[in-house]
């Protein structure tokens, strides 16, 4: 057997996984190696020149360009005949690149039409962003192509391919490496515009390359040339450029287009349709070099306008002379999404009316912006002027689309002048898109001369007018006025100033507001607001007869500018000063005079408040005009008014109450007349301020006091008085007037409550001047206690005093003189004198004449008969009375209880002199008499007078304690000034005798009287008619020898009578001499 040597070494083992690798490693390398020698060979033939792939392409054609709807079935698919691909090594800044070339490109549509084609179409891509998916292009050429682009509702613009997906991602392109762009023969057609317009762009040539701004620099600059035609709708025109670097190292392009005529744009701007002008445009666009690309920097456009029309349908054509404007726009940054500025200058326009007068219109504006692309910030500032113009012819030359309400107004009303020059400055902003842009401001200016303009037609024009048009602010335009004149039928209306304004200026109506300050006279502004389209007076015009006067008046009518305005949209808004307005026939045939006040009116009503004279009496008045129609009770005028009355103003107003009242009578009235002509007249006086004088009643002034009446018109006629009513302290009178021929007639009182005066009374007015009134009353009580008591007699004079103290000069005043005359006639069963003193059954009759009683006759039967006469015979009225009972008498009234019996007369007469008024009632003059009285008891005497009359032993057995007997008493009197002045007084019987004389005071019943008191009268008092020494004697008329004196003081109330019994010792003129 034979063993191995274990030390002997054997044959060499891999191990197993090293195998592995081996195999692994070779099948990996040899594709590698494969695919690098296709590479290498690839590239070889690349490097020598354009290698064909037409065949290798067709395992791909068609490609799918454009996604549909549903996967599998694409929008659009790419064609070719013949595909060849060629490399370019890079040069200077400029990459390698791929260049691509195609021969009968075409681009199909899902159901096989073609959309789009190219005879010829090379393009180098740029090799390190075709690694990324990014198409970035070197050179681009193409000849004989057919482009259709259609604009999609969200603005992007697309291939016209129908149901393609809009996903919103396209295949990401480069442009910036385009340096060769060799275009020929290539139209562009653009669908989707609006009103389904196509635009054309095309046979479109172009030849340009980037080039370097210098030989070694990186940045480049377009140079080169392209033209183009242009079709939109009828509008033709061809446009040329070219461009290239200039001396500064910028890139500067210059395009122009040929004339053409505006209206060919109708299809895209419809308003230019009616523009025949022919128009020249040329384009200068500065660029600036970053790289390969060509950032934009400057655009000025220029526009030239030559002759032509702009046809408006409702208004005269346009005549355009000729025209330019220059608009400049300046990048901030360099390209295009940067802020920017737009500058418009040299903006003019010469337009000319029918006439060939020329007017040259001109305008600049800046504009800046934040960002062109994504703009949200923008501010605009515009300025535009014209020279002059002629507003004859004002519509030639306004378009009839600009603020249509203006210039309607404008045309029609301003129908003569000359205007200019004009300027307007337009200021806009926003901070939140170009939706959001809003006017900040507006200004204008426009200057008019010797104008005619027409406020409302058919009312007469103003002319001469000097006006100037301002635009102030953002809603509205005025016209200021001056100096114009308004001629009408009855005078001339002056127009100091005055404004028109325009407002809603671009709202679809503007609205009209005028106001005018005018002067003139009452007729002349009588013409103009009775005008029918005011509609103020022309359906209700004023009564008034011969106005006169002068007006200052503002006047606002406010109206829309539309062709057809209706009566109610026009509004109208008066305010008036006026002053010496004289009015006729404003209250029952009276006049207004020397009127002043305000006047305010719209086309719903006026209101005028004032003062004058109404027929001599000062009159502040309301006056409210209601213009609206209505119901036949509708109130169509409200006249309220009130009026100070003194006696001399009623005389010459003729009121017929002059003779009432002393003082001032606050009158205050309302008169309301409707729509069926029928109107009512309520009057109401506060007589608190007046002194009342009447036969029945006075009134002191400061009293409160008033009176009313209701007066019935029937158009112009008065056809009832009534509710006439009289209220106060103790007052209360109800009656009503009698009217004849639509004149008060009479007042017939139905009941009146005067104090405690009672009953009615039939009252006449005058019928003619110089005619009395005639009072006829029948009461059931009478008071005439007012006139007969001190308090009221001093409290009246008093009231006198200071009536006096108020005049501005002193002077002696007559009284009466304005009092009328009356007749007055009384039947009562009562009558008082005092508190609860009356007499019965009492019959007057009475003539008063100027406040005085002239003529009388009283009667009355209890407490004791009493008959009065007063006649009047020249500057002398006799008077008499007399009683049966002088004594019943005085006690019934109240006055004195001592007297029992004692008939009595009083025989004298009133003198009228120069000692005046007697102080009485009724202005009665200086009174002389004499009082007789037959026996009569005076009761309960002094102690004194009983004792006296006990000094006689004849007549004890006749004397008593209780009474006096006096057999026969006489005196004289006078009454004058309020003194009662008893002389040659004398009181006797056969035991007793006594004398008196001394003045009584009216006015408070004072007594001062003095005499003596005659014991043994019969013997004593014989002396006395001893011829030459009697009178020494016994110097009283009616005394004696010894006599004891005697003095009455106090009132007729409380007299206070002392009397000196140590008298007796001295006898005759000792006596009177130490009296």
């Amino acid at each position: 057997m034979v063993q191995h040597n274990p030390f002997k070494p054997g044959p060499l083992h891999w191990p197993k996984h090293i195998h592995v690798a081996r195999w692994i490693g070779i099948a990996l390398f040899t594709p590698v190696a494969l695919t690098g020698a296709v590479a290498t060979f690839l590239l070889w033939k690349l490097d020598a020149g354009p290698l064909d792939i037409t065949a290798v392409s067709r395992w791909v054609e068609p490609i799918s360009v454009v996604s549909g709807k549903h996967p599998g079935f694409p929008a659009g698919r790419l064609t070719w005949k013949k595909l060849k691909i060629e490399w370019q090594p890079s040069s200077g800044s400029i990459s390698a690149g791929l260049m691509l070339e195609a021969h009968h490109l075409m681009v199909e549509r899902l159901d096989g039409t073609i959309a789009e084609q190219a005879g010829e179409a090379d393009t180098v891509l740029a090799l390190a962003p075709l690694l990324h998916g990014v198409i970035a292009p070197r050179r681009l050429r193409m000849r004989d192509a057919s482009i259709v682009l259609r604009r999609q509702k969200n603005g992007e613009i697309e291939l016209d391919l129908p149901f393609q997906r809009h996903s919103g991602h396209g295949m990401p392109t480069d442009l910036g490496r385009l340096a060769d762009l060799d275009i020929n023969n290539v139209s562009l057609t653009l669908l989707g515009l609006p009103n389904k317009q196509v635009a054309f762009l095309g046979p479109i040539e172009a030849h340009a390359q980037n080039l370097p701004v210098s030989s070694h620099s990186e940045n480049y600059l377009w140079n080169g040339w392209w033209r183009a035609g242009l079709k939109l709708g009828g509008f033709h025109t061809i446009l040329t450029a070219n461009g290239g670097q200039n001396n500064s190292g910028r890139g500067v392009w210059n395009i122009a287009s040929t004339t053409n005529d505006l209206s060919g744009l109708d299809d895209v701007v419809p308003a230019l349709q009616k523009w025949h002008i022919r128009a020249d445009t040329d384009l200068i666009l500065t660029v600036l070099p970053y790289g390969m690309q060509n950032k934009l920097s400057d655009i000025v456009l220029n526009t030239t306008l030559k002759d032509g029309t702009i046809i408006q349908k409702s208004a005269p054509d346009i005549h355009v002379h000729r025209g330019s404007v220059t608009i400049h726009l300046h990048m901030n940054t360099p390209g295009v999404t940067g802020g920017a500025w737009i500058d418009v200058s040299k903006a003019n326009l010469v337009v000319a009316d029918h006439r060939g007068a020329e007017t040259h219109v001109g305008g600049a504006a800046h504009l800046t912006v934040n960002n062109l692309v994504h703009l949200r910030s923008m501010d605009i500032d515009a300025r535009a002027g014209l020279d002059q113009f002629d507003f004859a012819t004002l519509g030639d030359i306004w378009p009839a689309s600009l603020v249509k309400g203006a210039r309607r107004w404008s045309v029609e009303n301003i129908t003569q002048g000359r205007g200019g020059p004009m300027r307007v400055h337009v200021h806009a902003q926003t901070n939140s898109g170009i939706n959001n842009i809003r006017l900040t401001q507006l200004d204008g200016e426009l200057l008019g001369h010797d104008l005619t303009v027409h406020g409302l037609r058919p009312l007469p024009p103003f002319t001469g007018a000097e006006a100037i048009l301002k635009i102030a602010d953002l809603n509205g335009l005025s016209i200021l006025l001056q100096h114009a004149e308004q001629q009408t039928a009855h005078g001339l209306i002056k127009l100091p100033d005055g404004d028109v304004r325009i407002e809603n200026l671009f709202g679809k109506t503007q609205i009209g507001i005028i106001r005018l300050h005018l002067t003139g006279s009452v007729p002349a502004f009588n013409d103009i607001l009775s005008a029918p389209r005011l509609h103020l007076l022309s359906r209700h015009p004023l009564p008034f007869t011969k106005p006169s006067g002068l007006l200052d008046v503002n006047n606002e009518i406010s109206l829309p500018l539309s062709s057809h305005v209706q009566n109610q949209d026009i509004h109208v808004h008066t305010q008036a000063v006026f002053s010496q307005v004289h009015l006729g026939n404003v209250v029952l045939g009276r006049p207004l005079d020397q009127a002043s006040g305000h006047l305010s009116a719209t086309e719903k009503g006026m209101t005028v408040w004032g003062e004058g004279l109404l027929s001599g009496v000062p009159v502040h008045a309301i006056v409210e005009e209601n213009f609206s129609k209505g119901a036949p009770s509708q109130i169509m005028q409200n006249i309220r008014a009130t009026a100070r009355v003194d006696p001399q103003s009623a005389a010459k107003a003729r009121l017929g109450i002059e003779s009432l009242f002393k003082g001032q009578a606050e009158f205050s009235g309302q008169y309301i007349q409707r729509a069926n002509a029928r109107a009512d007249l309520q009057v109401t006086a506060d007589l608190q301020s007046a002194k009342l004088v009447s036969p029945l009643w006075v009134k002191p002034q400061g009293e409160k006091a008033n009176i009313s009446g209701h007066m019935v018109f029937q158009g112009h006629t008065v056809v009832a008085l009534k509710e006439l009513q009289a209220h106060g302290r103790e007052l209360n009178v109800l009656g009503e007037g009698e009217l004849q021929q639509g004149r008060l007639a009479a007042i017939d009182v139905n009941n009146f409550q005067i104090g405690r005066n009672l009953g009615t009374a039939h009252i006449v007015l005058p019928h003619m001047m110089g005619d009395p009134y005639r009072v006829e009353i029948n009461a059931q009580q009478v008071d005439l206690a007012p006139v007969f008591d001190q308090s009221t007699r001093k409290a009246l004079y008093r009231s006198e005093e200071a009536e006096e103290a108020k005049l501005s000069t002193p002077r002696k005043r007559d009284k009466n003189k304005h009092q009328p005359d009356w007749r007055v006639s009384v039947q009562t069963p009562r009558v008082y004198y005092g508190p609860k003193a009356f007499v019965s059954d009492v019959v007057s009759d009475a003539d008063f004449h100027q406040g005085r009683l002239l003529w009388g006759q009283l009667d009355w039967s209890a407490p004791s008969r009493v008959h009065m006469t007063l006649d009047h015979i020249q500057n002398s009225q006799p008077f008499k009375a007399d009683t049966d009972n002088l004594g019943a008498l005085l006690q019934g009234l109240g006055l004195y209880s001592h007297l029992k019996g004692g008939e009595t007369h009083l025989v004298g007469r009133f003198v009228k002199d120069e000692r005046g008024e007697a102080g009485l009632v009724f202005g009665l003059p200086t009174f002389e008499g004499h009082l007789s009285i037959k026996p009569f008891q005076y009761l309960h005497p002094p102690f004194s007078v009983t004792m006296a009359a006990n000094l006689s032993p004849l007549h004890w057995f006749h004397s008593h304690t209780d009474h006096f007997d006096v057999q026969h008493t006489s005196m004289d009197m006078t009454v004058s000034k309020g003194v009662l002045t008893l002389k040659n007084g004398s009181v006797s019987n056969d035991a007793l005798g006594g004398t008196v004389e001394g003045p009584i005071t009216l006015k408070d019943a004072g007594l001062n009287l003095k005499g003596t008191i005659v014991p043994l009268f019969g013997l004593n008092a014989w002396p006395r008619k001893i011829p030459l020494v009697g009178h020494f004697l016994a110097p009283e008329k009616g005394g004696g020898v010894f006599s004891a004196t005697y003095r009455v003081r106090g009132t007729l109330g409380e007299p206070d009578l002392s009397v000196n019994p140590f008298s007796l010792l001295l006898p005759g003129v000792l006596r009177k001499m130490v009296q």
